[in-house]
């Protein structure tokens, strides 16, 4: 990952903006282009989508192209540890393979977690196993883990023996400040020391902001110390994902291209980016 600010990039990632589309009275994800749009308003220019299959990576990234949206990484999810992995592995590689045609480079896999319960140390193995094969199938496409809060639980657990079990050539880090940040009771210091600590590995960022415990409708100051994330991050220039998200309390003052101009607007100055 280069650590020359001139190309760090800035994009959106699309769960905030299908929760925005719901509540504009949308369907989605019909709402896309629409979505598209209203961030390219707010002077975004790089889009993370969320997708399920190889036909979602040609369809979003035709929609992307069409408005100079740049597609650097997809997010993607599936069952890795147990019965389902196999055909979890083969449709994320299939996945992998469109989106390189629209350029992406990273591929942001989140291994879903055990129905009931905690995964057993077998299962957490097997899941370790599974993620370098799926790093070595889609390569040159990176492959970044990305974990959840529930992965953070039991002093992260999971989320550590993920990054003990995998080769860091083969496996690189998305990080969501937002989900260490919950997940280690809320701690600051948690969410700084795992920075510290995996810094090598990061190679992107998903940005949340939250006052009081409950999300914000921006990406700026607030619960967590994203300035000082940012100094700690300044030598990596990871891929920035503003990651809006909505919950019971999230104010609503702000139409969606206001809330994410402000957004792109603290990013730039906290990170040091250049615009687009």
């Amino acid at each position: 990952m280069t650590s020359d600010p001139a190309l760090q990039v800035i994009a959106t990632q699309d769960y905030g903006w299908s929760q925005l589309a719901v509540r504009a009275g949308r369907d989605w994800p019909d709402a896309t282009g629409w979505a598209m749009d209203q961030a390219v308003a707010a002077g975004i220019g790089a889009w993370e989508p969320s997708l399920k299959g190889a036909e979602d990576a040609r369809r979003i990234g035709t929609l992307a192209a069409e408005r100079r949206l740049a597609m650097p990484s997809v997010f993607v999810a599936g069952p890795l540890h147990g019965d389902g992995a196999e055909a979890a592995l083969d449709r994320i590689v299939e996945t992998a393979r469109a989106a390189k045609d629209f350029d992406c480079r990273m591929v942001m896999i989140y291994p879903e977690p055990a129905r009931v319960g905690r995964k057993s140390d077998a299962e957490l193995a097997a899941q370790a196993r599974n993620l370098e094969l799926l790093a070595r199938r889609i390569a040159p496409v990176a492959l970044l883990y990305h974990a959840e809060e529930a992965e953070m639980a039991e002093d992260g657990r999971e989320f550590e023996h993920v990054l003990a079990t995998t080769d860091p050539a083969l496996l690189r880090l998305c990080l969501d400040p937002d989900s260490v940040w919950r997940g280690g009771k809320r701690s600051a210091d948690a969410l700084l020391g795992t920075a510290h600590r995996h810094l090598d590995r990061i190679d992107a960022v998903h940005l949340r902001q939250s006052q009081g415990g409950i999300w914000d409708e921006t990406v700026g100051p607030g619960d967590l110390p994203l300035e000082a994330l940012a100094d700690i991050l300044a030598p990596r220039a990871p891929l920035l994902v503003i990651e809006h998200a909505y919950e019971a309390g999230t104010p609503e003052d702000l139409d969606a291209v206001e809330a994410h101009r402000r957004s792109l607007s603290f990013v730039r100055a906290a990170f040091g980016t250049r615009p687009q």
